[in-house]
This record gives C-alpha cells, structure tokens and sequence, in this order.
C-alpha cells in the first residue's frame, strides 16, 4: 500500500484485514503513507507485531515510493472511490500486479 491514510483510499480497510493476512499466510507487506493519525499509529501497530514480515513508513518520499512500487509484486489499492489515480498506472509500468476495487478511475485503468 502506498498512498494517503484515509478512509477514502482504504487505508482502513487493509488496517483491518492485515493481522489476518500476515498471521495466516507467509506474505510480506510494505506500507507507505501519512494522513489519518489513528491509521497512522495502526500502521505503526503493524509493524511492531510483525516486524519479520512488515514494514511501514510513516511520511511520504515519491522517489521512495516509486522504488517500492518497482520492487512489489502486488500493489494493492483499497480505495472506496478514486477519481483517476496515478498509483496502479505505475505499478502496471513497473511490472507490479495492482489488486484495486472496481471503482472510478481505477475501474477504467487495471
């Protein structure tokens, strides 16, 4: 996940389902945004309970975050609603698979 912590980019959504993504499967998570600061201290929760398969930053760097779009294999994209959205075009350039809902513009794109 890359993006803005905001329920409107679904960054609750994953908050919520990842506990049960690490802990029922060998997966690998990387997170990378600032926005809400309950989904901030959730994602730094995360990390903390799973530090051998979870890392997530706190903040944005673009250059990072196209670096860690290039290394994923799996993009995800929760988002509620997004009207274009710039994240899933990248990853489809970098060979990443972005797992998006259908919706707005990422309907049109993935």
């Amino acid at each position: 996940f890359i993006g803005r912590l905001d329920p409107q980019k679904g960054a609750d959504i994953l908050m919520h389902a990842a506990p049960g993504m690490l802990h029922s499967s060998d997966m690998q998570l990387v997170c990378l945004g600032s926005g809400n600061k309950h989904l901030e201290d959730q994602m730094r929760g995360l990390e903390a309970n799973y530090k051998d398969r979870c890392r997530c930053w706190v903040g944005f760097n673009e250059p990072f975050s196209h670096r860690l779009t290039a290394a994923a294999d799996i993009l995800l994209m929760p988002s509620r609603f997004e009207p274009c959205g710039l994240n899933q075009l990248y990853a489809m350039r970098y060979g990443a698979v972005p797992v998006a809902h259908k919706t707005g513009g990422l309907r049109n794109t993935v």
